[in-house]
């Protein structure tokens, strides 16, 4: 499959097939297109790959005469480097110890009742409703307030900011444009909390150092960016597979309603199975063998979550979704120096959202004939709208507050 492109609508709507089939073929799938590259298809591969920054880089790599080359994780690259994301270490290490407390498993588990609160906002303003869009009422909107909150963005320019992330991650045609007007917007909020102060993660990132210098204001914004750009889209995605799963699978639901404790494996089999982020790109640093193919330096390859979730050598029943799975070594989150830092946010963002929709809306039904899909997924796969109907509850205030009306503390470091 010389022609295959991870950014058609036909890759959107049939990638799980796409991928089974190349499976049984070969370990790894080539595609012309973007310069050429391969698709690394097998767990082993994607973990191995993942692991091994010392030959397969997420840095954009420099030729002979000292000109940039393809790389990055976007295959075609991002027009803009994405934090330390697509750094390698020591730099990214150095910077992900700075962000490493505010998302660290003891900061989430403190940070809840934070979470809590503006999963119930969310739910607040539609549940009398009877009918809303999962996707535009409910996730992104919540999803949105707690990244915004944690980072100390105001919460009015959410639905702004929403906008360019969902055109950047979906790597649509003019979304360097929006990129450019919120790297801007991001510089003045680093400029001015560096001058004034601030209660979230920028203010600590405008004042932190790297290298033993104070970090300047460009890399800042950099990384706010980059906390924007994964911490939205791919959990959004999982609660939109989540519900779509639970309006199909009424058994499912049942049990997570009589056994909400069955929430955490629930959302770990649903980060496997449905797979809200498909891949990530690395570029071949130096000569190296992998999946029984010889790559050199400058080679692009991506390595497929996608795949590697629904590897069979590596999951048993593997077309099957099992709540109960254990264990359960997804790839969702990626593993090795890259591990996404903001997974236990993401983890405790979905199972909240979930417990307000089984006690508040427990016989929900999604309007399937009028759910869209993203139309392409090079990096998020997930759902632009997904319109749902509910027996009308009570809300708990009266008030139609734009924004949520914190009460429990910020979420902030726990530190050791």
């Amino acid at each position: 499959m010389d022609d295959f492109d991870h950014h058609t609508k036909e890759f959107s709507e049939n990638w799980r097939s796409i991928y089974a089939d190349a499976r049984t073929k070969c370990p790894v799938l080539h595609s012309d297109l973007y310069g050429g590259f391969d698709v690394l298809l097998r767990h082993a591969d994607v973990v191995s790959a993942f692991r091994n920054h010392k030959d397969f880089a997420s840095e954009r790599l420099r030729d002979d005469d000292d000109i940039e080359m393809d790389g990055g994780v976007g295959i075609p690259e991002n027009p803009f480097r994405v934090g330390f994301l697509e750094m390698d270490p020591p730099d990214s290490i150095e910077l992900r110890r700075i962000v490493n407390p505010w998302l660290s498993p003891k900061t989430i588990d403190a940070g809840r009742p934070r979470i809590a609160e503006a999963a119930q906002w969310a739910f607040n303003r539609v549940v009398d409703r009877g009918a809303c869009d999962l996707v535009t009422d409910l996730a992104s909107p919540f999803q949105c307030m707690v990244i915004l909150d944690l980072l100390g963005i105001p919460l009015e320019r959410w639905k702004a900011y929403k906008d360019v992330v969902d055109k950047a991650v979906g790597q649509e045609e003019g979304s360097l444009e929006g990129i450019q007007w919120i790297l801007g917007d991001l510089f003045d909020e680093v400029e001015r909390q560096k001058a004034e102060g601030g209660e979230g993660l920028i203010a600590e990132l405008a004042v932190a150092e790297f290298h033993g210098e104070p970090i300047e204001d460009d890399l800042t914004t950099e990384l706010v960016l980059m906390l924007l750009l994964g911490g939205m889209d791919t959990t959004i995605a999982t609660i939109g597979h989540a519900m779509l799963h639970l309006h199909r699978k009424r058994d499912d639901r049942q049990r997570l309603i009589d056994e909400p404790a069955r929430i955490p494996g629930f959302v770990e089999e649903v980060l496997r199975y449905y797979v809200p982020a498909v891949g990530m790109a690395r570029t071949v640093r130096n000569p190296v063998s992998i999946a029984g193919r010889d790559y050199q330096r400058g080679d692009r390859v991506i390595c497929s979550i996608a795949s590697a979730n629904l590897d069979e050598d590596a999951f048993p029943d593997a077309s099957t979704f099992d709540m109960e799975r254990s264990p359960n070594p997804h790839m969702s989150f990626g593993t090795g120096t890259h591990r996404c830092i903001g997974a236990d946010i993401a983890r405790a963002n979905a199972e909240y959202f979930l417990r307000q929709v089984l006690a508040l809306m427990p016989d929900f039904e999604v309007v399937e004939e009028q759910v869209q899909r993203c139309e392409s997924i090079p990096l998020a796969n997930g759902y632009v709208s997904m319109p749902m109907r509910f027996t009308p509850g009570e809300r708990v205030s009266l008030d139609d507050d734009a924004y949520p009306n914190f009460t429990a503390a910020r979420i902030l470091p726990v530190r050791d």
